[in-house]
C-alpha cells in the first residue's frame, strides 16, 4: 500500500517527514513533494498551503504522479463541539464544504455541484484503524464525525453556529473537504484527521499561536502509529 499525507503547514508535516527515509524530493506547481519510507511503508508526504485551492491542487497531483492507494490529511482545526477541548482528535466518517452556497438557486445548504453530495464520506476501513492507532494515546479524547472546511478561520460564535446547525460537524477546518473532494472524483480512498487547536471563537486568534505545535504533535503522533501498525 502507498500512503499520501497532506498537511496545510510545515508544522503539521514536520516530524513526519523527518520519521522518512530513502527520502526522493520533487517540485510540482511550487509544492514540494517527498517521497520515501516510514516503518518500511511506501509514503508521499507534502506539504499543500493553506486554503482549499492548495489542498485541492495538492492532492490531484499527488494522485496523477505517485498514484497513492490512500490519502491522509493531517492537521489542527478548531472545535465547534464544547466536548471537545484543545489537543482532541477528530477523525472524519465525512466532509462538507460550509462555504460551499447555491441555495438561491433551490439547492441545499453545501450541495457540492457535478457530485450532488453534501456530505462525502471517509473510507470505513482507514476510519476504523486510525480510530485503533489513536486508542495507544493516552489522555486523549477521539471522537469521529464530520468535519467542515472552508476558506475562513472561524473565530466568531455566528460562524460556528452556522457550520453547528447545518452541517452537526465537529471541527472546522480549511483544507479536509477539498482533499476529500478530489479523492471522491479520482475513487482514492481516504480520511481527515485533526487535532484541536483553537475553539473556533473569540479567543481562536490568541489560542491558535499558542497551542498549534501541541495539537500538531498529537496529529503526527496518530499518523505515526498508524503508519506502525499498518
Amino acid at each position: 500500500m502507498k500512503i499520501g499525507i497532506i498537511g496545510a503547514m510545515e508544522v503539521e508535516v514536520a516530524e513526519i517527514k523527518e520519521l522518512m527515509n530513502n527520502v526522493v524530493e520533487e517540485t510540482i506547481s511550487g509544492i514540494i513533494y517527498y517521497q520515501g519510507k516510514i516503518y518500511n511503508k511506501n509514503v508521499i508526504v507534502a506539504k499543500c498551503g493553506v486554503g482549499k485551492v492548495h489542498a485541492a491542487v495538492c492532492t490531484q497531483t499527488m494522485i496523477l504522479k505517485y498514484s497513492p492507494d490512500v490519502i491522509i490529511n493531517t492537521g489542527v482545526a478548531g472545535s465547534l463541539n464544547s466536548n471537545l477541548n484543545i489537543g482532541d482528535l477528530v477523525i472524519s466518517d465525512n466532509v462538507i464544504q460550509h462555504d460551499f452556497n447555491t441555495s438561491a438557486l433551490g439547492d441545499p445548504i453545501g450541495l457540492i455541484s457535478g457530485i450532488n453530495l453534501v456530505r462525502i464520506p471517509s473510507t470505513y476501513s482507514i476510519v476504523k484503524k486510525i480510530k485503533q492507532a489513536a486508542e495507544t494515546i493516552k489522555d486523549t479524547n477521539t471522537y469521529i464525525g464530520a468535519i467542515a472546511s472552508g476558506d475562513q478561520f472561524i473565530c466568531s460564535e455566528n460562524q460556528k453556529n452556522y457550520i453547528v446547525n447545518n452541517f452537526g460537524a465537529l471541527c472546522a477546518e480549511m483544507e479536509g473537504a477539498a482533499i476529500g473532494h478530489v479523492c471522491y472524483l479520482n475513487n482514492v480512498d481516504f480520511c481527515i484527521v485533526r487535532a484541536i487547536s483553537d475553539k473556533a471563537d473569540n479567543s481562536s486568534h490568541m489560542d491558535f499561536p499558542t497551542f498549534v505545535q501541541i495539537a500538531a504533535k498529537k496529529s503526527t503522533i496518530l499518523i505515526s502509529n498508524f503508519l506502525r501498525n499498518l
